[in-house]
């Protein structure tokens, strides 16, 4: 199964939705592929090559990480990042569906 963790983008956001340390927890089963969007740490100081070391893959873009079967987010998506989850994706992430922001 393949794990996203996609950049944040809302303005002010600079966590992240995973650690390298779940990262490698996650990996560790040997049965996820797990893909985190290039600078995702950057916010909280983490750089790409600890997600690496923890046995993730960089990719580019974010369309890459809304292609797998689960995304791990901070935040709700933004419009254009739903439009990019996969069909029957799994979305995880702190929701506010009636809170206007």
């Amino acid at each position: 199964m393949q794990i996203g963790i996609p950049a944040e983008i809302r303005s002010g956001e600079t966590r992240v939705a995973a650690t390298p340390d779940t990262v490698k927890k996650l990996a560790a089963s040997g049965h996820h592929k797990l893909l985190v969007q290039s600078g995702a740490g950057s916010g909280c100081s983490i750089p790409d090559s600890e997600f690496t070391a923890a046995g993730a893959a960089i990719v580019n873009s974010a369309a890459e990480v809304y292609g797998c079967d689960i995304v791990l987010k901070v935040r709700g998506p933004e419009r254009g990042e739903l439009a990019m989850l996969k069909s029957g994706g799994i979305l995880i992430g702190l929701l506010a569906p009636h809170k206007k922001d």
